[in-house]
């Protein structure tokens, strides 16, 4: 094992490569980039222990590590991070990533050993080429199922998908339209590469499998309608094309322009039955606009301003851009956080400050050093420049977007892979041990189950013709394994490998140390949080009509990775959601400790989240009105989560809300028109005010300003109507026009049907307007769903009409919110 901990290490990145592109899971609470960060953890673990193990046995180190700048780039990058994790005005959120981000300083540390062993490793020419035969396969598979997502005939059943005049945006495995762009331009050039070599060889056959990948690779950038792709992509030929003319590969120009030719056939081809030339003539006339990220920019600019040397955090970007989020953005994104700066130079400028900016700074710079001695007199110029090309299109597309597992592993090997392409054809060696047939294929088999888990069953049941994208998937991934395969015989014989060396008892004892601690950390830093993921999920599906088993789930989730704060607010979501569905104070006593205790938690864990102080002031506001808190313990709650994030119009109308069940109707127009002054098309803080003017007994204003309030912006938030609706009607009611409370209430009812404050409306209105039989009907139902409703009880007995013996409990009056 020791002596072929090389082989095993060069296997190991090239399954890496193949297969963090192409795994995810529906199973945890982000499908595709926490799977992909999970396995590059672990990978990570496995390939320190290789690199442990080799430094055990004193091995020479093929690729002759030494700190050059390209490596002084990256040391420079990740103590940049680890300095900005320390300074980070959130640690453990820069220590273990954002939710849905997962780039904290776990992830740099995973992507700065990728480079050492990559480094350490790949010795030269023929392990380099082996070694991104990975990504070329990984682009076939990701390239054909964006074709497969255009034309609708995905076996995966999703639940959104994103479109653009009647196009499917395609994501692939990768998870973001944008995201799958990014990763195929990259790879584009290295499939070109490997088709060139292939017809250099005389293997046609190969040459147009590549191609194909290629023409794949064009098609699913151009089917992202992602315009950051298209000039990324345009970058990556420019650099392919100007690099070939230097080193005199002017005949590849034409296999290029072939394979650009039958992408733009294929792109007419797909226009005319998917309708992808109108979604692209519409990101066309788009072009130049970018109204959100403008404002995100904006933000960017700011934390680095107030955070010059180590920045805000790494990973923390979110958090911070809380409390420089403006009304202006609010309305163009609504209730939407970016996670990332959406550029990555200005990413790093306000999460790891000018010590970041400056090691980013020296990185780059190195690599565009080492691609240019690579190309000029390098051991494979065509490679060289397939790869400088692969780091151009990256460069150019993190202008607009930011780095991802998928296309950050590729980008940090390619850059490891330069060092070796920079040596002299003489200094070559071939070690030749990759066994790439067998890589491959349990790599695949791996991928084929991960992809099958993920396959809904009864989507099949229902349009049995998506099985043909799947059967498409199987057949392009054989097709480019066996080129792979074909290339990898004819370029890179095996080379003999020399004698084991003898190994001590003591040496032995030291490896078994060195795997027991990476699976240690694995455990802990790898398996612990996958299934904790898997238990949030589960959680947050059953919430909405199970509260009680999501509990139980959630709680097993922070038992296993109690450091995250995101499965505490989940749990605290379900506990409180649990306390909702209680009927009377005592049953829901336990679920809001156990929601206020998970709130607190969560505060504690990352206390500058406007957000968990927003959750703890609900919480807090339910206590308050089952006389368990005191009200005076509410608003500090919810003040603290305005001082962080002041243009959320949620926060104002949720403690507004909270005030008007506390019976404080000052605090409660105070805290909505704090949001309406923000917002004044937002109905919702509109409605509090006419319930505040309702209960206040203005009728007359009260009805002006709810009226008015339904031809305003709701944001789908239902409830919240049916409840405007049904204090309209109780206001007018209050004015004597019944007719107008009976449309009120109906309205109500189409938006909550099960709403009984409304429906009472809707009894009196009809109680009045002579019509009672419909009226008595009205208040039946009532009772029947909700037999301790004693308006409604009254009014039957107001009538003659006979009650059913039930409980006794007061009801709510008919204006509620």
């Amino acid at each position: 094992m020791p002596a072929r901990s090389g082989g095993l290490a060069r296997a190991l990145l090239f399954t890496l490569l193949l297969l963090i592109p192409l795994v995810f899971s529906r199973e945890t609470v982000e499908a595709f980039e926490f799977n992909k960060v999970t396995l590059l953890h672990a990978g990570a673990l496995a390939l320190a222990a290789l690199l442990a193990i080799r430094l055990l046995g004193a091995r020479p180190v093929p690729g002759g590590w030494r700190m050059d700048p390209l490596a002084l780039g990256v040391l420079l990058f990740v103590a940049s991070a680890l300095v900005s994790t320390l300074a980070s005005i959130s640690p453990l959120t820069s220590l273990y990533g954002t939710q849905e981000s997962y780039a904290g300083l776990l992830t740099v540390l995973a992507y700065g050993i990728l480079f050492a062993a990559t480094r350490a490793v790949i010795g030269g020419v023929e392990d380099a080429r082996r070694l991104l035969l990975a990504p070329v396969v990984a682009a076939a598979v990701v390239g054909a199922y964006a074709v497969v997502q255009v034309l609708r005939v995905d076996p995966v059943g999703y639940g959104r998908i994103s479109e653009v005049t009647g196009l499917v945006r395609p994501f692939a495995t990768v998870g973001h339209p944008n995201f799958m762009a990014a990763f195929l331009v990259m790879a584009f050039p290295l499939a070109v590469e490997a088709g060139r070599c292939a017809l250099a060889n005389g293997q046609r056959a190969a040459a147009a499998v590549f191609g194909a990948i290629a023409l794949l690779a064009g098609v699913g950038v151009a089917a992202s309608v992602s315009r950051g792709a298209w000039v990324a992509f345009a970058a990556t030929l420019v650099v392919l094309v100007a690099g070939w003319l230097a080193i005199g590969e002017r005949r590849s120009g034409l296999a290029l322009g072939g394979v650009l030719a039958a992408t733009a056939v294929a792109v007419l081809g797909l226009g005319a039955a998917t309708g992808l030339l109108a979604g692209v003539l519409a990101r066309l006339r788009e072009f130049g606009q970018a109204t959100s990220r403008t404002h995100i920019w904006t933000a960017a600019w700011a934390m680095f301003r107030e955070h010059p040397v180590a920045g805000v955090g790494l990973d923390a970007f979110q958090l911070a851009f809380e409390r420089h989020r403006t009304a202006a953005y609010w309305l163009v994104e609504w209730n939407g956080s970016p996670a990332k700066a959406h550029n990555e130079a200005l990413h790093v400028l306000a999460t790891q400050g000018a010590l970041g900016g400056l090691a980013a700074l020296v990185l780059a710079a190195a690599v565009a050093a080492a691609a240019v001695i690579a190309v000029r007199r390098g051991g494979d110029r065509p490679l060289a420049v397939a790869i400088a090309a692969a780091l151009a299109g990256f460069a150019v597309s993190e202008l607009s977007s930011f780095t991802v597992a998928a296309c950050g592993t590729l980008a940090v090997v390619l850059a490891a892979v330069l060092g070796p392409l920079c040596s002299p054809p003489a200094a070559v060696a071939a070690p030749g041990d990759l066994r790439l047939a067998a890589t491959l294929g349990v790599a695949g088999l791996v991928a084929a189950a991960v992809y099958a888990s993920n396959v809904d069953g009864a989507t099949l049941d229902a349009a049995p013709i998506r099985a043909v994208g799947a059967l498409v998937l199987v057949v392009v991934a054989l097709a480019a394994g066996a080129a792979a395969v074909a290339l990898e015989r004819h370029d890179a014989p095996a080379a003999a490998r020399g004698a084991a060396p003898e190994w001590s008892a003591g040496a032995w004892a030291a490896v078994a140390v060195v795997w027991l601690a990476a699976g240690v950390l694995a455990w802990g830093f790898v398996l612990r949080p996958w299934e904790a993921s898997q238990a949030t999920r589960r959680g947050m599906l059953l919430t909405p009509h199970d509260p009680a088993r999501a509990v139980a789930f959630l709680e097993r989730a922070v038992a296993l990775d109690p450091p995250v704060a995101f499965h505490w607010v989940k749990l605290g979501a379900a506990a409180h959601a649990e306390a909702r569905t209680a009927r009377d104070a005592a049953a829901r006593r336990r679920p809001l400790d156990r929601a206020r205790a998970a709130f607190e938690r969560a505060v504690e864990l990352v206390p500058v989240s406007a957000f968990h102080h927003a959750n703890l002031g609900r919480v807090l506001a339910d206590l308050a009105r089952d006389g368990r808190a005191r009200p005076e313990d509410v608003w500090p709650r919810f003040d603290a989560a305005l001082a962080r994030d002041p243009a959320n119009a949620y926060f104002s109308t949720d403690a507004a809300t909270a005030a008007l069940g506390l019976g404080d109707r000052a605090r409660a127009a105070r805290y909505a028109a704090q949001a309406a002054a923000l917002y004044p098309r937002f109905a919702l803080a509109q409605s509090i005010l006419g319930h505040v003017a309702l209960a206040d007994g203005r009728a007359e204003e009260a009805a002006r300003v709810l009226a008015a309030a339904r031809g305003l912006d709701w944001h789908g938030v239902g409830v919240a109507r049916a409840v405007a609706g049904s204090n309209l009607a109780a206001a007018y009611l209050q004015l004597g026009r019944p007719a107008d409370a009976e449309r009120a209430a109906r309205e109500a009812l189409a938006h909550a049907p099960s709403y009984v404050d409304a429906r009472f409306n809707l009894g009196r209105a009809l109680e009045i307007l002579g019509r009672r039989a419909e009226a008595l009907a009205e208040y039946r139902r009532i009772v029947a769903e909700q037999p301790d409703y004693e308006l409604a009880r009254g009014a039957l007995r107001a009538l003659g009409a006979e009650v059913n013996p039930a409980a006794s409990t007061p009801g709510p009056g008919a204006p509620r919110r």
